[in-house]
């Protein structure tokens, strides 16, 4: 079991891929060129060995596969065992040559070329940063909750409960996630605003806070919860208040509602139906913003410490990733701070509020400004190891073409002697040998690399 583990973890499919690729040049190289019989039996050497490579990883994988049927039905492994089969059939000695330049054969050879040829072209298509688009989340219906009169703890109600409350005019707060934009004008009708008012959910792409007549609007779009690592998603969230409700719309489904709820609890209850909801809001999407911008200081941190395990390549795209992460946190909160601003200011007023209500907007203002400074400082960071990673690059490149250079130089003496010299040295007008020439060439070239030492160019 350990040899066939260590044949799995040695024949990979880079591996084969670039050995069926040498066999199909060793498969079509007789007929473009003619070999003696020490030649043809050393190429026909080499393809048995390659065959043999591919039985013998056919085999171990065949043996540590858990699920043998799915292993022998699997396309490229199809191809791997017509790849050996047609190659055996081709290499059976005691096959007469009339058989051998038979159309069978024939039609054998030309499929043994499409064999190796797609079994080549499979390790270039390769692709180790693929996303995985499937989900383990089962997908959740539209969820109705009602914070109704008690103000403290949200309950679950029916759609149409929830529709009929708005219409009754009774005083409520309705969550609804998983909402599709089919159901905005019953929601509408209900509460009785335009639905323009409302298709933000679908459409707008940056944080606002508007008063319109009788209602007011504030879009914004939530950080879903973010490890370290792992990349920024934003689900868009839409409140929309009247004098008597309010209610925060959802796309997806997210723990807004259980934080929204702890929230309130830290509210007067006595504060104005919309200024609590803006503000019990508005607070528990900083705190989510705050929790991005702690995860991915810790991605660029590790960043920092494996960049230099990290090829060019792959760092390049991690960085590229997590500066688009810091871009949209940075965009959203530059709109989310400006909005809490205009909320402290009064530049946008709340219905029902007071100088004293907008008062804890201050706090948020401050905490929106510092947070952004925070995301801006992240970006610079990143910029900086974008920087310093493209700058060690360059120096490195820079010392690869100074050893061409060198390399160069060094060569130019032996090049520019033979072009003098040309190819006779026997029985040439001047008295010098070949090892004389040789010995005067490689004086020069010592000299010239001593000169380069003390320079400091080899450095």
């Amino acid at each position: 079991m350990f040899y066939m583990q260590l044949i799995e973890r040695y024949l990979t499919d880079a591996v084969l891929g670039f050995f069926a690729l040498l066999s199909l040049f060793l498969f079509i190289a007789p007929l473009v060129f003619e070999f003696n019989d020490f030649t043809q039996d050393i190429v026909a050497a080499l393809e048995y060995a390659i065959v043999l490579l591919f039985v013998l990883e056919y085999v171990s994988g065949l043996l540590l596969a858990k699920n043998k049927v799915g292993f022998v039905v699997d396309g490229w492994r199809v191809i791997d065992m017509l790849i050996i089969i047609s190659a055996l059939i081709a290499f059976i000695p005691f096959v007469p040559d009339v058989l051998r330049h038979s159309p069978v054969f024939r039609l054998i050879r030309v499929a043994r070329i499409a064999l190796l040829g797609a079994r080549s072209s499979f390790a270039l298509k390769l692709d180790n940063n693929s996303v995985d688009l499937s989900t383990n989340e089962a997908v959740i219906g539209l969820k109705v909750l009602s914070l109704g009169t008690s103000g403290a703890q949200f309950e679950v109600i029916s759609w149409e409960q929830g529709l009929n409350r708005l219409r009754s005019g009774e005083p409520d707060w309705l969550f609804i996630s998983g909402l599709d934009e089919s159901r905005l004008a019953s929601i509408t009708a209900a509460m009785g605003v335009p639905i323009s008012a409302v298709q933000g959910l679908f459409q707008s792409t940056s944080p606002g806070f508007d008063t319109l007549e009788h209602f007011s609007t504030f879009f914004v779009r939530y950080p879903m919860p973010m490890v370290p690592g792992a990349r920024l998603t934003r689900t868009p969230i839409l409140l929309v208040g009247t004098s008597e409700n309010v209610v925060v719309l959802s796309r997806d489904h997210t723990d807004l509602d259980e934080k929204v709820q702890l929230r309130l609890a830290s509210i007067d209850t006595k504060t104005p139906k919309m200024v609590r909801a803006t503000l019990a809001l508005v607070s528990e999407i900083m705190s989510a913003y705050t929790q991005v911008a702690e995860s991915i200081e810790v991605t660029l941190t590790n960043l920092e410490l494996a960049q230099s395990r990290l090829g060019d390549e792959a760092f390049l795209a991690r960085t590229f990733s997590l500066r688009a992460d810091i871009l949209k946190a940075r965009a959203s909160l530059k709109h989310l701070k400006s909005v809490i601003r205009d909320l402290f200011s009064g530049k946008v007023i709340i219905a029902g509020a007071s100088p004293s209500d907008r008062e804890p907007f201050h706090f948020l203002a401050d905490d929106a400004n510092d947070l952004y400074d925070d995301i801006d400082d992240l970006r610079e960071s990143l910029q900086g190891l974008v920087d310093l990673r493209l700058n060690v690059s360059s120096f490195q490149m820079n010392r690869v073409m100074r050893l061409l250079a060198l390399l160069t130089a060094l060569a130019l003496l032996p090049a520019t002697v033979g072009g003098l010299l040309g190819m006779n040295i026997t029985d040439a007008p001047w008295p010098g040998t070949l090892a004389q020439i040789a010995f005067g060439v490689g004086v020069g070239m010592t000299l010239s690399l001593y000169v380069f030492a003390i320079k400091g160019w080899l450095r």
